[in-house]
C-alpha cells in the first residue's frame, strides 16, 4: 500500500542553454509556456506554486536579445505575481503591495478578505496550514501574521456563510501581502436536500481508514462533522473519491490537538490500494489537567521522532546520524525467482497440451497456475543496497533558506532509535523487508517521483507530491501528525 499526502503544486523547470541574449515574440501565451520558452535560451530554472497562476491574464512580449532581468520585467508587468532571482533560479511569488522588512530575518504575511463584489469581509478567521498561527481579520477585513522565518506557506480562511479558501505564499527576502477573496456557499446559504446513500457507513470507514489512519492513536481520533463529506463511488473502476466543502474537523485525543482539515483530494483505488489524497491542516491544543497535557506532549513526542518532518529537519541540519536516522537505497536487481522465459513457455505448452488421464484435472490446472504466475514474475526486484549513503551526494543547497534532495531508485531510510509497534508489524500491510542486523526498526522507502525534492529547515516539503512513502510513513497519516513548529525542547 501506498500514500500520497499531497501533488499537483509546484513545476519546476529545467535547462541546459547557455546564458545568450534572449528574444521572444509571444500573443496571448500562458505564462507556464513563456517560462519554456525563456529556459530554452538561457540557464535559469524557475520554481512556482501552481495556484498562483491560476486565473492569470495570458501575456504579450515582444523582446531581442535582452538579458534575464529586462525580459522577465517585460513579463510580470501589469501582473500580481513577481520575481526573485537567486542562484540562477527564478522564483515566482505573490506582489507585494506594501512591503514591510522585519528585523532579525523574520517576516510578515498581511492581506485583507473580501467578497467577489470587492466588499471587504471583517471576521474571518484567518489559518496557517501545517502550524498552530492563526488570526482573525479586522472591522476593515484586514490581517497580519508576523514573525515568519522564509519559507512556502498556505495561508487558510474560513468564515461563516462562505466557502473555505487557501493561498499559497512563498516568502524569500520580503514579507508578503495578499488579497482572497472568498466565494458564497449556497449550501449553508440554503436549505440542503439529503440525498439517502446506503453504501455511507462503510465507505466513510473505508475514508476514516485511510485518512486518519489505523496506528494506534487512530483509535483517539473522530471525525466531529462526517457531514461535510461526500463521496463518489465508480462502481467500474472500484475507485472512492471524496470531497468536503467545508473544513473537516479531526479531535484526536491521543496527540491533544483539534485539526481543522481542507481537504482538496481524496481517491483510493480498491483494487491497488493506492490511496492519494492532500489538503491543508491547522493545528488547535486541546486543554486539560496537568497530567492530560503531560501525556499528550509525551505522546507527540513519539510521534515526531522518526517521523518524515523529523528526517528532513535533520537532512537539512547535516545531522541525520546523530537523530538516528540510517540512509541506504533501494536498487533493482534481476529477479533470481525467475525462470528464463523459454521454459517457462515450454511448460506452459506441455500441461496445457497434457489429456486428463494422464495427469489429473485438478494437478494440470495447479500446474498451469504455478507456471502463469511465474511467467507473470517481474524481471527485475527492489533490493536494499549495502553501505550507507554519503549525505553530501544527496543534499545541495538550492536557495539560501531551501535545499534540493535528488537520487535515482529509492531512499531505504532505518530509524534505529525507535522500534516497529506488533500493532504496525502484524496488522498494517506496510512491513518491509530488511536486513537481521535492522530487526525490528522502523523502515520506511522513500521514492521520488519529481525533478527534485525541495525542502526547508522545519522538515517543511516545498512540494509533498514530489515524494511517494511506504512502510512506516505510509502507515502514520493524520492522527500521528504534529505542527511545523513543534519542537521538543518546549514540551515536557
Amino acid at each position: 500500500m501506498r500514500l500520497i499526502f499531497a501533488f499537483f503544486l509546484i513545476v519546476f523547470l529545467y535547462t541546459n542553454a547557455n546564458a545568450q541574449g534572449i528574444s521572444l515574440s509571444l500573443k496571448n501565451t500562458e505564462l507556464p509556456t513563456v517560462f519554456k520558452e525563456i529556459r530554452k535560451q538561457c540557464n535559469y530554472d524557475f520554481l512556482y506554486d501552481n495556484s498562483l497562476l491560476q486565473g492569470l491574464k495570458p501575456v504579450n512580449v515582444t523582446i531581442k536579445n535582452a538579458g534575464i532581468k529586462s525580459v522577465l520585467s517585460a513579463v510580470f508587468e501589469d501582473l500580481p505575481v513577481t520575481y526573485v532571482i537567486e542562484n540562477k533560479i527564478v522564483m515566482v511569488i505573490a506582489r507585494n503591495k506594501n512591503e514591510v522588512l522585519p528585523p532579525q530575518n523574520l517576516y510578515a504575511i498581511s492581506g485583507v478578505i473580501k467578497d467577489k463584489n470587492g466588499e471587504t469581509l471583517p471576521g474571518a478567521g484567518i489559518l496557517l496550514s501545517g502550524y498552530q498561527t492563526g488570526t482573525v481579520a479586522d472591522n476593515e477585513g484586514k490581517f497580519v501574521i508576523k514573525n515568519l522565518k522564509e519559507g512556502n506557506y498556505n495561508v487558510l480562511v474560513q468564515m461563516i456563510g462562505y466557502l473555505p479558501a487557501n493561498q499559497n505564499v512563498t516568502i524569500i527576502n520580503k514579507s508578503a501581502d495578499i488579497e482572497i477573496i472568498l466565494q458564497e456557499n449556497v449550501k449553508q446559504l440554503k436549505e440542503v436536500v439529503i440525498v439517502s446513500d446506503a453504501h455511507r457507513k462503510e465507505r466513510l470507514k473505508a475514508f476514516k481508514e485511510s485518512f486518519i489512519g489505523t496506528s494506534p492513536n487512530s483509535k483517539k481520533c473522530e471525525i466531529v462533522n462526517p457531514e461535510v463529506i461526500q463521496f463518489d463511488y465508480d462502481d467500474e473502476k472500484h475507485i472512492l473519491k471524496a470531497v468536503a466543502d467545508e473544513f473537516i474537523v479531526v479531535e484526536n485525543q491521543a496527540l491533544g490537538y483539534r485539526i481543522k482539515y481542507l481537504l482538496k483530494y481524496f481517491e483510493e483505488d480498491e483494487e491497488t490500494k493506492i490511496v492519494l489524497f492532500y489538503g491543508y491542516p491547522f493545528f488547535e491544543e486541546v486543554k486539560g489537567s496537568r497530567s492530560k497535557i503531560r501525556g499528550y506532549q509525551e505522546k507527540r513526542k513519539v510521534a515526531y521522532l522518526g517521523s518524515p518532518q523529523h528526517f528532513f529537519r535533520s537532512l537539512y541540519n547535516n545531522s541525520v546520524d546523530q537523530e538516528g536516522f540510517v540512509v541506504n537505497k533501494l536498487v533493482k536487481a534481476p529477479n533470481k525467482d525467475k525462470l528464463p522465459d523459454t521454459i517457462i513457455k515450454e511448460k506452459i505448452k506441455i500441461f496445457s497440451d497434457v489429456n486428463g488421464e494422464e495427469i489429473s484435472p485438478r494437478n494440470r490446472k495447479d500446474s498451469l497456475n504455478y507456471w502463469f504466475a511465474m511467467k507473470n514474475k517481474p524481471d527485475t526486484v527492489e533490493v536494499m543496497s549495502r553501505g550507507n549513503v554519503r549525505i553530501d551526494t544527496l543534499v545541495k543547497q538550492k536557495l539560501s533558506s531551501l535545499k534540493t534532495l535528488n537520487y535515482k531508485d529509492a531512499l531505504y531510510i532505518v530509524y534505529k532509535k525507535e522500534k516497529e509497534t506488533r500493532n504496525y508489524a502484524r496488522n498494517s500491510g506496510y512491513k518491509i523487508e530488511r536486513p537481521r542486523e535492522y530487526s525490528r526498526y522502523q523502515i520506511s522507502l522513500v521514492y521520488q517521483l519529481k525533478p527534485s525534492i525541495n525542502f526547508y529547515e522545519n522538515g517543511g516539503i516545498y512540494d509533498p507530491g514530489s515524494l511517494l512513502f511506504e512502510g512506516v510513513w505510509g502507515y502514520e497519516k493524520v492522527a500521528d501528525m504534529v505542527p511545523m513548529d513543534y519542537k521538543i525542547e518546549e514540551q515536557l
